[in-house]
């Protein structure tokens, strides 16, 4: 009974039928684990001190509301890009394993294609959102105050990162293809 042994922090490869092997991840995704890692922690540190704060002392700060939605909001920005790299996100299987691979490749493309342009949008309204922010001098109607556009900056940096994952992940399917094409039974007669 052979078990492979993983190297610490590197993704599990996909095993699943027709499935892209899992990259390696880049310095972005990574830094993106990291990111979303750390701010599960604050997360779980600023509620657990509330909730003793609360409950032995009889006193809140009145900001773990506050900071678990701004920390929420950086957990699912900035995981984004980990999903895409390791191929996380929900497709239709049945469908997918009755694709050959070359149907299954640009099925893939097709969908990164058009997630692709919904993050380019979505990037461009949050980045211009920001952007009033910023300008206006806005801050959020709480204890904290903090200035709208510190609270709304990690969803932009998340969508690029997830931009960036997909024009990776694009080119990982163009590479699939171009290799696939060029082993049909014709260019290997000669050998």
């Amino acid at each position: 009974m052979a078990q492979s042994h993983q190297a610490e922090g590197s993704p599990v490869p996909s095993e699943g039928v027709g499935e892209l092997p899992a990259p390696e991840y880049s310095f972005l995704e990574s830094a993106c684990q990291r990111l979303s890692q750390a701010s599960i922690l604050i997360l779980i540190v600023v509620v657990a001190l509330d909730i003793l704060t609360r409950s032995l002392l009889n006193y809140s700060f009145e900001v773990a509301d506050e900071l678990g939605g701004y920390l929420l909001v950086c957990i699912a920005f900035f995981s984004l890009a980990v999903c895409q790299a390791h191929d996380g996100f929900h497709r239709v299987e049945f469908v997918m394993d009755r694709l050959s691979p070359r149907a299954r490749e640009m099925a893939r493309m097709v969908y990164d294609l058009m997630a692709l342009a919904i993050a380019l949008l979505l990037a461009w309204y949050l980045g211009s959102f920001v952007s009033a922010s910023l300008a206006s001098g806005n801050t959020a109607p709480t204890r904290l105050a903090t200035p709208l556009w510190i609270a709304q900056i990690p969803m932009v940096l998340g969508l690029l990162a997830y931009i960036l994952s997909i024009v990776g992940s694009l080119s990982r399917h163009l590479a699939s293809l171009r290799s696939q094409h060029g082993h049909t039974p014709e260019t290997h007669h000669g050998r």
